[in-house]
Protein backbone atom coordinates (compact mmCIF):
# COMPACT_ATOMS: atom_id res chain seq x y z
CA UNK A 1 0.00 0.00 0.00
CA UNK A 2 1.35 3.75 -0.99
CA UNK A 3 2.11 5.87 1.97
CA UNK A 4 -0.56 8.14 0.24
CA UNK A 5 -3.30 5.54 0.72
CA UNK A 6 -2.20 4.26 3.89
CA UNK A 7 -2.73 8.21 5.35
CA UNK A 8 -5.96 8.52 3.33
CA UNK A 9 -7.41 5.43 5.00
CA UNK A 10 -6.33 6.19 8.34
CA UNK A 11 -7.65 9.75 8.66
CA UNK A 12 -10.13 8.83 5.93
CA UNK A 13 -9.25 12.02 4.41
CA UNK A 14 -6.47 13.37 1.89
CA UNK A 15 -3.70 15.74 3.57
CA UNK A 16 -1.36 18.22 2.09
CA UNK A 17 2.04 19.70 3.85
CA UNK A 18 2.44 23.40 3.87
CA UNK A 19 5.87 24.50 4.92
CA UNK A 20 5.78 27.88 7.21
CA UNK A 21 2.11 28.51 6.96
CA UNK A 22 2.47 31.91 9.11
CA UNK A 23 5.77 32.51 9.40
CA UNK A 24 9.67 31.21 9.64
CA UNK A 25 10.68 32.89 12.44
CA UNK A 26 9.88 33.50 16.09
CA UNK A 27 9.95 36.67 18.38
CA UNK A 28 10.72 38.24 21.62
CA UNK A 29 7.19 38.86 22.32
CA UNK A 30 4.45 36.32 21.20
CA UNK A 31 4.87 35.16 17.83
CA UNK A 32 1.70 33.38 16.27
CA UNK A 33 3.26 30.32 14.55
CA UNK A 34 0.24 28.26 13.95
CA UNK A 35 -3.46 29.60 13.23
CA UNK A 36 -6.13 27.97 14.38
CA UNK A 37 -6.89 24.71 12.16
CA UNK A 38 -9.52 22.29 13.30
CA UNK A 39 -8.14 20.52 9.46
CA UNK A 40 -4.61 20.18 11.32
CA UNK A 41 -4.13 16.57 11.94
CA UNK A 42 0.06 17.05 12.71
CA UNK A 43 2.63 19.91 13.06
CA UNK A 44 6.00 19.78 13.19
CA UNK A 45 8.26 23.13 14.72
CA UNK A 46 12.06 23.27 14.51
CA UNK A 47 14.21 26.06 16.04
CA UNK A 48 16.66 26.65 13.89
CA UNK A 49 18.08 29.91 15.47
CA UNK A 50 20.92 29.74 17.87
CA UNK A 51 19.08 30.35 20.93
CA UNK A 52 16.34 28.45 23.00
CA UNK A 53 12.75 29.39 22.61
CA UNK A 54 9.36 28.21 24.12
CA UNK A 55 6.23 27.20 22.69
CA UNK A 56 2.88 27.87 24.52
CA UNK A 57 -1.16 27.70 23.41
CA UNK A 58 -1.62 31.49 24.44
CA UNK A 59 -0.01 35.00 24.48
CA UNK A 60 1.62 34.15 28.06
CA UNK A 61 4.26 32.10 26.51
CA UNK A 62 7.60 32.10 28.27
CA UNK A 63 10.05 30.18 30.70
CA UNK A 64 7.74 29.90 33.15
CA UNK A 65 4.17 29.08 30.47
CA UNK A 66 5.31 27.18 27.65
CA UNK A 67 7.21 24.25 26.33
CA UNK A 68 10.84 24.46 25.88
CA UNK A 69 12.44 23.99 22.93
CA UNK A 70 16.44 23.56 22.45
CA UNK A 71 18.25 26.09 19.67
CA UNK A 72 20.28 24.56 16.44
CA UNK A 73 17.53 21.71 16.18
CA UNK A 74 15.12 21.32 18.91
CA UNK A 75 11.75 20.35 17.63
CA UNK A 76 8.41 20.15 18.85
CA UNK A 77 5.80 17.50 17.26
CA UNK A 78 1.94 17.07 17.50
CA UNK A 79 0.14 14.43 16.25
CA UNK A 80 -3.85 14.16 16.45
CA UNK A 81 -3.58 10.46 17.25
CA UNK A 82 -1.78 11.58 20.53
CA UNK A 83 -2.35 15.50 21.39
CA UNK A 84 -5.96 15.52 20.40
CA UNK A 85 -7.33 19.00 19.72
CA UNK A 86 -4.04 20.84 20.52
CA UNK A 87 -3.15 19.98 17.04
CA UNK A 88 -5.44 22.49 15.82
CA UNK A 89 -5.15 24.99 18.46
CA UNK A 90 -3.34 28.49 17.54
CA UNK A 91 0.29 28.38 18.80
CA UNK A 92 2.87 31.00 20.24
CA UNK A 93 6.61 31.22 20.10
CA UNK A 94 8.68 33.17 22.06
CA UNK A 95 12.71 33.43 21.41
CA UNK A 96 14.69 34.20 24.40
CA UNK A 97 17.06 36.26 22.64
CA UNK A 98 16.75 37.99 19.04
CA UNK A 99 14.57 36.47 16.54
CA UNK A 100 15.16 33.14 15.97
CA UNK A 101 14.50 31.23 12.70
CA UNK A 102 11.50 28.09 12.53
CA UNK A 103 11.04 25.77 10.29
CA UNK A 104 7.46 24.54 10.45
CA UNK A 105 5.78 21.71 8.37
CA UNK A 106 1.82 21.39 8.96
CA UNK A 107 -0.19 18.06 6.98
CA UNK A 108 -3.83 19.16 6.75
CA UNK A 109 -7.07 17.64 6.21
CA UNK A 110 -7.98 18.58 2.34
Amino acid sequence: MALSAYVEKRFGRRTRTVVNPVTDSCLTTATVLLRNNPDRLAAHVVNLGANAMYLAWDRDVGSAHGVYVAPSGGEVVLLADEDGELVGYELFGLALVGADDVFILEVEAE
